[in-house]
């Protein structure tokens, strides 16, 4: 009969047991994943500072100027004729439209200042044209006709205005030198009446002067864009105006040299230049599609919160 009831009462317990366990399972929670927060990653800004290259090619739209030139002179003396030299305004001196040719060394100190050092040169055909000294333009003008040869060397300064997409306009100013080389000018003179100089009749004839060569105080002003083609390769493309300085220009024909004069006897006024440009600029420094940009931001790992573990119920 003890055997029994002991029997009894474990198979109750057991029973019993079995029926508190039940709910105490349900207590333990399932995993839960939590989306992560992608974590706010640091960008690295790349040094866009560095050395470049450049060249171009462009045109030069023709440009009118005037200057002044000295021409002989006379009056007659008890002692004969004696000549001088005077002065008088040339009206008209113009060059041709031509093309020209650039390259340049610079540096970039950051996404939005450079520096550069360029070399332009064009050359071109010119006519000028004034009256005769003494005489109204109606009677007898000048037809004057030759060719120049410009070089510039600037010293350039830069502001990038921003970068949209891929797209970098600019502004620009420049300070340097420009070397004026006139080829020989043919000097004819054009009458509607007879005109006598001191040699006779000068209608219809011509005389040559040489040209003369000079370097003069040049400054300019610029603007335009740069398109990124990768990393470190733009296309450039913009508007410059150079001004030059006036200078010599032409020295005295054989006849004026043969009445004992020499030197330089034109002198123009400068020149103002209007030139579009396209060109290529290679960077060596960081450079980047958008200056200023960091590398792309690296796909942060999956950050997973703590599971909670669930402790052992005891019961007592």
């Amino acid at each position: 009969m003890k055997t029994y009831l002991l029997t009894t009462a474990a198979a109750l317990g057991a029973l019993s047991a079995m029926t508190l366990a039940a709910p105490a399972a349900d207590l333990i929670e399932p995993p839960v994943y939590i989306e992560p927060q992608p974590l706010p990653v640091p960008v690295e800004e790349v040094s866009t500072a560095g050395w470049y290259i450049r060249g171009d090619v462009g045109y030069a739209f023709s440009s009118k100027t005037d200057g002044y030139y000295k021409y002989q002179r006379g009056y007659a003396t008890a002692h004969g004729y004696d000549i001088f030299l005077d002065q008088a305004h040339y009206e008209s001196i113009e060059t041709d439209d031509a093309f020209l040719v650039s390259g340049g060394l610079g540096y970039r100190f950051n996404q939005f200042a450079r520096v550069d050092l360029t070399a332009d040169y064009f050359s071109t055909d010119l006519r000028g044209s004034t009256n005769c000294a003494g005489y109204p333009g109606s009677v007898c003008r000048y037809d004057d006709s030759s060719d120049v040869d410009i070089w510039t060397v600037m010293a350039n300064a830069y502001v990038d205005l921003g970068t949209y997409g891929r797209i970098t306009p600019y502004v620009g100013a420049g300070l340097g030198f420009a070397n004026v080389s006139y080829g020989s000018m043919n000097n004819k003179f054009d009458c509607d009446q007879a005109v006598v100089g001191h040699g006779g009749p000068i209608c219809g004839t011509s005389g040559k002067h040489e040209g003369q060569s000079s370097w003069r105080f040049a400054y300019g002003l610029a603007a335009g864009a740069s398109v990124d083609i990768t990393s470190s390769l733009k296309f450039d493309a913009g508007y410059k105006w150079t001004h030059i300085r006036g200078g010599e220009a032409y020295g005295f024909d054989a006849e004026d040299r043969a009445a004992g004069f020499s030197g330089v006897q034109s002198w123009d006024h400068g020149f103002d230049i209007h030139t579009i440009r396209a060109g290529l600029r290679y960077e060596f420094g960081g450079g980047g599609v958008g200056k200023g940009k960091g590398p792309m931001p690296v796909e942060p790992m999956p950050v997973y919160d703590p599971v909670p573990v669930q402790e052992d119920v005891v019961w007592k």
